[in-house]
């Protein structure tokens, strides 16, 4: 688990990276690095085929780099940058669905969140976090979708894996 002060720095990190980023986008940044992609797990199959389903319409991008960090030992993976970088899909389906082992604790999510509400140095109103997260925290952190604006801004097209699993994209080349 990340603490207050590296959690402040990666959401830091992305909004100069993403500006659309809204405290939505924060939320789910920090909630990817606690949980990981379990919850987007409940049927392998079916996530196989979202992943190629998705990585069908993504389309193919030389701009954009093939992981972005997010903190407890987590990235995700860009489905654009893909073939740039010859990774192989069906490596980073199974990568995917090992990397959603269950992960987190909920209740330290909630005290990240509500220190983070206190926290000088955010890149949003820090009233209007605190309102957020106080709501998100109550309603039991559940995964939340990108904001509006930053679907429209990125299109974001990626998975989230274990870090220390990326280098198995290549294995077999």
């Amino acid at each position: 688990m990340l603490t207050t002060e590296e959690a402040a720095a990666l959401i830091r990190q992305h909004k100069a990276k993403y500006p659309a980023m809204e405290i939505q986008d924060a939320i789910k940044l920090l909630y990817q690095s606690e949980f990981g992609p379990a919850h987007a797990i409940t049927d392998e199959a079916a996530a196989r085929a979202r992943l190629f389903s998705e990585l069908r319409s993504a389309g193919e991008s030389d701009a954009e780099p093939l992981t972005v960090p997010i903190g407890g030992g987590y990235s995700r993976v860009n489905l654009r940058a893909l073939k740039k970088y010859g990774a192989d899909p069906e490596k980073l389906a199974e990568i995917f669905i090992k990397s959603a082992a269950p992960a987190g604790d909920k209740t330290r999510f909630s005290e990240l969140l509500l220190s983070l509400a206190e926290t000088d140095g955010l890149p949003f109103d820090k009233g209007e976090f605190a309102g957020c997260a106080a709501r998100y925290a109550a309603a039991g952190c559940p995964a939340v979708h990108h904001s509006r604006a930053y679907g429209e801004a990125f299109s974001p097209a990626y998975r989230v894996v274990r870090t220390e699993l990326v280098p198995e994209l290549f294995s077999g080349k």
